[in-house]
């Protein structure tokens, strides 16, 4: 359906040039949303959106954070991109996120790093910013949503290191 808007998609990536933080979360949350269709993520990934999202990604707003993360998480689903968030320098601050008092930060956050979290470069950021405690704590949160997205980034985070030893010794 957005498709049929010629030049939709590129003008919603555009917004994320936007100085306003709220214009920026309702655009990341509107990003997230078309995300969810393949072909939408493929046409905004063509358009940059990628690098657009990883530049806010240091932002201190608990609501743009918010949204942000689910952008991200949902841009994931393209594999390539995953790889591409890291090499833009989005997958350190979004570990800072952890420390929000915010539950929906919480939410969203994990499930981005659950997602970044099957590039393995990804999977070494994390933890060179100290990602494990945060997730360990996330493991205890009354959101099972939380749980879940903690614990399997960490399970991608432990495979890595196992798969890493493994190697190692051999």
């Amino acid at each position: 359906m957005v498709r049929s808007f010629v030049g939709g998609l590129e003008l919603i990536c555009n917004l994320l040039e936007s100085k306003d933080q709220q214009v920026l979360a309702a655009v990341c949350f509107a990003i997230a949303n078309i995300a969810r269709d393949k072909e939408n993520l493929a046409v905004i990934t063509d358009h940059g959106v990628i690098h657009k999202l990883a530049r806010l990604a240091h932002t201190n707003d608990d609501l743009l954070r918010a949204k942000l993360a689910e952008a991200i998480s949902n841009c994931c689903e393209l594999e390539s991109n995953r790889a591409l968030f890291g090499k833009a320098g989005a997958v350190a601050p979004l570990v800072s996120y952890l420390t929000s008092s915010d539950l929906e930060v919480h939410r969203t956050t994990a499930a981005a790093l659950h997602q970044l979290s099957k590039d393995p470069w990804n999977c070494v950021t994390m933890h060179q910013s100290g990602v494990v405690s945060h997730l360990l704590r996330l493991i205890g949160s009354e959101d099972e949503d939380v749980q879940e997205a903690a614990a399997d980034c960490l399970q991608n985070i432990r495979k890595l290191a196992l798969a890493c030893e493994k190697f190692r010794y051999q």
